[in-house]
């Protein structure tokens, strides 16, 4: 059974591994580890019994909250976990508000996520993202007031 848990910097190398096998440029554990130590970042973990599923860092600055990285691992994707993490993701911060993300203009899946959960594009920055081979791909910035998509599914 899927278990979703808030959890401390302990956690560094699995979040670690978990982001490296999700993307080319993951960041390993000194990275992870030096964003953790970050004021008010918190990370949720998603687990299926021992076996790490995926994960995602918020932080909260003052009243806005930010969603900095969010993975599910192939073997656990298409079945509602990215949406379950981005809730629990908002369920830390329901008093904030706004919940701000990026995400890659390549990225249908996760702006179809995003979308039907209710963020909105209220931004663009051109040439964010660097893909294999140098190619540069604009990030989508959207955001969405916490409290309407929190609390997380059971």
């Amino acid at each position: 059974m899927m278990e979703l848990r808030v959890v401390d910097r302990s956690y560094g190398e699995v979040l670690s591994a978990l982001h490296r096998a999700c993307f080319d440029d993951g960041w390993g554990p000194n990275s992870m580890d030096e964003v953790l130590r970050s004021p008010g970042v918190y990370a949720i973990l998603a687990a299926d019994g021992e076996m790490p599923a995926g994960m995602a860092l918020g932080r909260l600055a003052a009243d806005e909250a930010e969603l900095l990285t969010i993975c599910v691992a192939e073997e656990f994707r298409r079945q509602g976990l990215g949406e379950a993490l981005v809730r629990a993701v908002a369920s830390v911060v329901p008093r904030a508000r706004a919940l701000h993300l990026e995400v890659a203009a390549d990225n249908r899946g996760a702006m179809t996520l995003y979308r039907l959960l209710g963020f909105r594009e209220i931004g663009r920055r051109k040439d964010y993202y660097r893909r294999a081979g140098n190619s540069l791909v604009d990030a989508l910035t959207m955001m969405i007031e916490p409290k309407k998509i929190a609390p997380p599914i059971p």
